[in-house]
């Protein structure tokens, strides 16, 4: 199968053109970063095919194997959005603790799904 080109998601411009600048900056380009994670994604849900396939074993721990090796590539973004955070809240004086309880609440509840 060959490769698409597909960027049709609407987002606003300005957003857009900041989170271009901010992976920049952090000498990641965003498309790299979104590409890393749509292969992650795809690499989770080839596993959970296999599993609701009874695949074997082997079949599923390979599978695995691969979503744990393409991890790496985006295991980055979590870090790298919790330094920013934590030193964006250092410069506008926001108790550390609170960020802490608020990323870590974040982890807990489970996001909405809004679709357009």
């Amino acid at each position: 199968m060959g490769e698409l080109t597909v960027y049709s998601f609407k987002v606003d411009k300005e957003q857009l053109d900041h989170a271009k600048r901010f992976f920049e900056r952090q000498g990641t380009p965003l498309q790299h970063s979104m590409r890393d994670l749509i292969g992650v994604a795809a690499d989770c849900e080839k596993c959970l095919e296999l599993h609701e396939e009874d695949a074997s074993l082997s079949e599923l721990q390979s599978a695995f194997a691969t979503l744990l090796a393409n991890c790496k590539a985006t295991w980055y973004l979590n870090s790298l959005i919790r330094e920013a955070v934590m030193k964006i809240a250092k410069i506008s004086k926001v108790p550390l603790d609170y960020i802490s309880n608020v990323l870590g609440e974040a982890q807990r509840v489970k996001p909405a799904v809004r679709r357009i």
